[in-house]
């Protein structure tokens, strides 16, 4: 997934950072025969972000896949694929039609620049910043969320947790503001020890920097799933989020979008060179 870079901090970013932190989740959950007993909820959570962390820095390969972006106004879906230097992409479908002679142009344009190598290591420099920013959210995720175990769930393979605000929880920064007002249920594969679905909802309004940088609405949402997508590589599947709100006091704010992603491929590891060829010759697979 790739996550866009903003000049400076906003509103808009912090609800995509949200999403993006809950999508890399990675729980251990728990070993053990059928009669072990689960470890205490908020030390799964404090393991998944130590893991999570452990899998950021250990990547399992690099991959190619499709991905197809829904918002409110249209559809973009891309060829993705993962490489030393970051996530490079091209665009096959815009409105689930084919690209015009003109579009096709613009793209290509678009990501041919990559060859610059400076445009690539600007690229390279933007998505660290932002894996910075989700970093800081992960690290305050255990001291922010106080879980248990979810007394409705239904018998299967997974683990419930029901997660909210930790009384007295002081954002050390502006990621994590919004996870004073969120709630979320987390199922954690037993087998795997992943997780296998988030749904995340603000029960309350939440302001940045006191309601001057922007605000968001109670009501607004989250959902992801994962699974096993390639040899025993787990990417996300679905993501989905709508958000309410405004930004700096007075500039309305919605944000309503789907994210669906299919045909996980392992591909070597490749230059951008090589990388942006893949992608001209890749022949995607529908989404089943």
């Amino acid at each position: 997934m790739i996550v866009h870079r903003d000049e400076h901090f906003s509103l808009s970013r912090a609800a995509h950072l949200i999403l993006v932190v809950l999508l890399v989740l990675v729980a251990p959950g728990f070993a053990g025969g059928a009669n072990a007993q689960p470890p205490q909820p908020d030390d799964l959570l404090r393991r998944a972000i130590a893991n999570e962390k452990s899998a950021e820095a250990e990547k399992d390969g690099y991959y190619a896949w499709s991905d197809r972006l829904q918002k409110i106004h249209g559809s973009v879906t891309k060829i993705m694929v993962s490489t030393p230097h970051g996530i490079l992409s091209r665009t096959i479908l815009i409105n689930d039609r084919a690209l015009t002679a003109a579009e096709r142009s613009q793209d290509d344009d678009r990501i041919n620049r990559l060859l610059d190598p400076a445009k690539m290591k600007e690229k390279a420099a933007h998505q660290r910043e932002d894996q910075q920013h989700i970093d800081r959210m992960l690290t305050a995720l255990p001291d922010a969320f106080r879980c248990q175990y979810s007394t409705a769930a239904p018998e299967d393979h997974n683990l419930h947790l029901d997660c909210s605000p930790r009384p007295g929880f002081s954002p050390p920064n502006y990621e994590s503001q919004v996870l004073q007002g969120m709630k979320a249920t987390i199922l954690i594969d037993r087998q795997e020890n992943r997780i296998a679905r988030i749904e995340g909802t603000l029960f309350r309004d939440v302001n940045f920097g006191w309601g001057v940088l922007g605000h968001l609405d109670h009501g607004g949402r989250i959902e992801i799933a994962q699974a096993k997508v390639s040899g025993e590589h787990w990417g996300i599947q679905r993501m989905s989020m709508v958000f309410d709100g405004r930004l700096v006091i007075f500039k309305p704010l919605h944000i309503e979008e789907t994210e669906t992603s299919w045909d996980y491929r392992v591909v070597p590891r490749m230059s951008v060179a090589q990388a942006l060829d893949y992608l001209r010759n890749y022949t995607p697979r529908p989404n089943r």
